[in-house]
């Protein structure tokens, strides 16, 4: 392995332009590929088995209408009632009914009574169902269910979209948090290395190996389901591997550019050392997270899945274009003049002498005291954890300036506790007497 990863960061080192190259065309197009014919991440969480997925395929096969994906939309008045504006309303929810993939759509006055509206009569909602998941569904059909709901918002009614509706062309937007966390790295990264290509290598590397590997998830996701969080936490991880991976290689490399070592031969060295770590880590990470298929839910293990492809991804692109990176950077690697010439006049160019050395060799000589402080240290940062309340989140955490968080607090505020995540049960009757079916069924609801 050493042998191979050191004649492989040498050519790499050796052939740069040639290796960015490659991997620039490689980007481009899996991007377009990507941009083409990339699949959607969609939230499936259907567990082969469950009970849960029983009842749903007893309704696909005895009542169709019942078995889509369903969602609400939620009508409140301001003033009076929304009953003043129930001509609208049903209007609103037949025009629901007729839009492309809409197994059923029923008004909250479908019926006397209904349960749909709210005692006060300032809140009431029809529910609808899709044969597709709607968080599938692109902003144009958005438009098409915003112009279906036109009536009712014309007669002075809000209209929400909740539960499954409130999906539809709902997608989040990382780039800001990524940003500011690739901001930080940069700054920690000059800070450390005094270079600012020592620090750019790291995250170029990452950068590139992160939209690769994503563009690849999205083009599995045209033939396979991955939930909507799998970019995101692939993105996460990739990001934080790709840029230790590059930071394990350029460290190296730059102790052996110090040392005096050729561009060529501390590339290669860097790689067949620092880069058996990379092949080890990386390899561990992906076969550990590939094992979340043994919970056997099959959207925790396409998450999974999506976060292995980046990772394979970001070693990759550590093995072979951070090598070639610092084939071009030549001597630029080290720490701007001004800080390296006072590095070599007092001596400390040897990073057995530097802050980090130091602070190790204290730390290793007192291990004792050094030890029962981190102890009582990891001991405060885990209180916490005894107050850590664990559940799946719901539309009440969306901020407020989404339509499916307004449409939530609305059927909060109006049917109380416990509307919002109601339980659906299938019951399978036996062959047995009508009258001995209403009785089981009465029993059922008590």
């Amino acid at each position: 392995m050493h042998a191979f990863l050191a004649r492989l960061g040498r050519t790499m080192a050796r052939r740069h332009w040639i290796v960015i190259g490659g991997w620039i065309v490689i980007l481009g197009v899996l991007l377009a590929l990507r941009s083409t014919y990339g699949g959607t991440f969609i939230n499936n969480y259907t567990v082969p088995g469950s009970q849960s997925n029983d009842g749903q395929n007893v309704l696909k096969a005895e009542f169709p209408s019942q078995s889509g994906y369903a969602g609400q939309i939620v009508f409140h008045a301001h003033t009076g009632t929304v009953a003043d504006q129930s001509n609208a309303v049903n209007q609103s929810m037949s025009n629901v009914g007729k839009l492309p993939h809409v197994v059923a759509a029923t008004s909250p006055f479908a019926i006397p009574n209904s349960p749909l509206v709210s005692k006060d009569g300032t809140i009431a909602y029809g529910t609808a169902s899709w044969n597709v998941q709607p968080a599938s569904l692109d902003t144009a059909y958005l438009h098409q269910l915003d112009n279906a709901v036109a009536p009712a918002r014309s007669a002075g009614l809000q209209v929400e979209y909740g539960a499954a509706a409130g999906q539809i062309a709902n997608k989040t937007n990382d780039l800001k948090s990524e940003l500011i966390g690739l901001g930080c790295a940069l700054v920690l990264l000059l800070f450390m290395f005094a270079s600012i290509a020592a620090a750019l290598i790291p995250l170029v590397s990452a950068i590139c190996s992160v939209l690769a590997g994503l563009s690849l998830v999205g083009l599995l996701a045209a033939i396979s389901t991955f939930p909507t969080s799998a970019p995101t936490v692939a993105t996460l991880l990739g990001l934080g591997v790709a840029i230790d991976y590059g930071l394990f290689l350029v460290a190296r490399h730059r102790e052996n550019v110090d040392r005096g070592m050729s561009i060529r031969d501390s590339v290669s060295n860097a790689t067949s050392t620092s880069g058996t770590a990379v092949v080890v880590a990386g390899t561990t990470v992906v076969v550990a997270i590939l094992g979340l298929y043994v919970a056997e839910v099959p959207f925790v293990g396409a998450m999974g899945a999506a976060s292995a492809i980046v990772v394979a991804v970001a070693m990759l692109a550590a093995l072979t274009l951070t090598p070639a990176f610092m084939g071009v950077a030549r001597q630029n690697i080290r720490a701007i003049g001004p800080i390296r010439r006072k590095q070599e006049a007092a001596g400390t160019v040897e990073h057995e002498h530097s802050a980090f050395a130091r602070w190790g060799k204290m730390v290793s000589s007192h291990p004792l005291p050094w030890g029962i402080a981190s102890l009582v240290i990891l001991i405060v940062l885990a209180i916490p954890f005894f107050f850590l309340r664990l559940g799946q989140i719901d539309a009440g955490t969306n901020p407020t300036s989404d339509s499916i968080r307004r449409a939530y607090d609305l059927i909060q505020t109006g049917f109380g506790p416990g509307a919002n995540s109601p339980i659906t049960t299938v019951v399978q009757l036996p062959n047995q007497s009508t009258q001995d079916n209403q009785t089981l069924l009465a029993n059922a609801q008590k």
